[in-house]
């Protein structure tokens, strides 16, 4: 099978070790798990299996875990179960179903894998990479998107990831390996079902080989991204001056490509977040001109003083005084306001899009949602982004700008989570979490 190859290739695994296999039932992980276990007496590795029943597809997954217990009896391997309600978490955390799914797998398969320092090997396959590949340009990636899904990250391995699904199947029927299939994976609901059925067949029209040319183009792109990222460490230590501050003289030399990992490395060797592609942008603007600030989620400020880039984070706030209560999808009320909090699917954002783009200006995207969301009062400090208008402002000068009475400031309800504001009455959301294009799911808040 191709995954030998492949497990050497990466170095993925030594003699002895132990491995972690996260099985679905489905012939990728099926065959992985297979192929893991003829290797067992060769190479006196240990293989355990993980399975996870999300409970979203009633008897179906019921039929799938039941599978899974007996395929593991039969071939001799120790199995965790772990039974969760995955629609519920997406409910409590505002993550769409895919992200919560995916949070709790890794979280279980991290949780199992440490009671035996074992690696843990998951069954992406090449054609799984080159979906994320596809999925990624559509969003407008980076060159980093482009690269598809890494072999190797951390302790996890993927040792199916330059084999096919096609040649999964082969596998599968060539062993006798029974498999179940999840009808999920065949309908339209999803947008990675959607490239796998609709965009992969076409550009197999295009070119029958397109899976291995897919796979030279990611090859090639991860090269380039690594040495990218190599130079981007150096120039980083270059710019390097204290504790969150960079020689804006050291910056100022950078190619655009450079700058800008650059400027993302620093932010996460600074507060470990992640900027987004309008932060960088904004950076590199001032940095250009040599002056200015401006204000990066989680409550991160980046100013441009004399020659030096200064990250700052905000202190943290005093304990909150007013109402405060969890947020959720109900009406809520207040001696002065009233508003109603509803779920839109994917299918409710096209339609509101196509009847009155007005409503998404107070709807919420679900996934940009940090942590857990509360509605509260305001407190002092807080500041907010009007969709649009492209400024942060206090909410004391914007309340002050829109002549709120004062009696009414210490009623008026705000939507925030752990990184600040995400919506308020009268004004809307927040820019950082407006509705995109890639929104999945998000809360619309209708003001009564």
């Amino acid at each position: 099978m191709k995954a030998e190859e492949t497990i050497s290739r990466f170095s993925m695994l030594n003699n002895g070790e132990t491995i972690l296999v996260g099985v679905s039932g489905g012939a990728d992980s099926m065959a992985l798990l297979h192929f893991l276990c003829s290797l067992r007496e060769r190479t006196y590795i240990s293989v355990y299996a993980a399975h996870i029943n999300h409970g979203l597809r009633g008897e179906e997954a019921i039929r799938d875990e039941n599978f899974v217990r007996k395929i593991c009896a039969e071939w001799n391997v120790k199995l965790f179960v772990l039974n969760v309600d995955v629609a519920a978490e997406a409910l409590k955390t505002g993550e769409s179903l895919e992200q919560a799914g995916r949070s709790i797998r890794y979280c279980f398969f991290e949780n199992t894998a440490k009671e035996f320092f074992a690696k843990i090997a998951t069954a992406h396959t090449l054609s799984d990479s080159i979906e994320t590949m596809l999925l990624n340009l559509a969003r407008g990636t980076g060159l980093a998107g482009l690269c598809g899904i890494p072999a190797v990250r951390g302790h996890i391995i993927r040792p199916l990831i330059e084999t096919t699904r096609r040649e999964v199947e082969e596998y599968c029927e060539k062993n006798a390996i029974l498999y179940m299939n999840d009808s999920t994976n065949f309908t339209r609901d999803y947008t990675r079902n959607k490239i796998r059925l609709d965009i992969v067949p076409v550009l197999y029209d295009i070119n029958p080989a397109f899976e291995k040319a897919a796979l030279r183009a990611m090859q090639s792109l991860s090269g380039d991204e690594s040495l990218l990222l190599e130079l981007a460490v150096k120039n980083l230590e270059e710019a390097y001056v204290g504790e969150n501050i960079f020689d804006l003289r050291v910056l100022q030399g950078l190619s655009l490509p450079l700058l800008s990992r650059v400027l993302s490395l620093a932010t996460k060797k600074a507060f470990l977040v992640t900027p987004e592609a309008i932060h960088i942008e904004r950076l590199i603007a001032i940095i250009k001109i040599g002056e200015g600030s401006i204000q990066i989620n989680a409550g991160i400020t980046a100013r441009v003083n004399k020659d030096k880039l200064v990250f700052l984070k905000a202190k943290k706030k005093a304990k909150e005084k007013g109402f405060c209560q969890p947020f959720e999808a109900k009406t809520y009320k207040n001696e002065r306001f009233t508003m109603q909090i509803s779920i839109l699917t994917k299918k409710d954002i096209i339609n509101l899009k196509n009847i009155n783009k007005q409503y998404l200006k107070s709807s919420i995207d679900c996934d940009r949602i940090v942590g857990k969301a509360i509605i509260r009062s305001k407190v002092a400090g807080d500041k907010f982004s009007p969709l649009g208008r492209g400024l942060t402002k206090s909410l004391k000068k914007l309340f002050n700008e829109a002549s709120i009475p004062i009696e009414d400031r210490e009623l008026l309800p705000l939507i925030c989570d752990e990184e600040g504001i995400l919506w308020v009455y009268g004004f809307g959301v927040d820019e950082r979490c407006s509705v995109t294009d890639n929104t999945q799911r998000a809360f619309l808040i209708n003001e009564i």
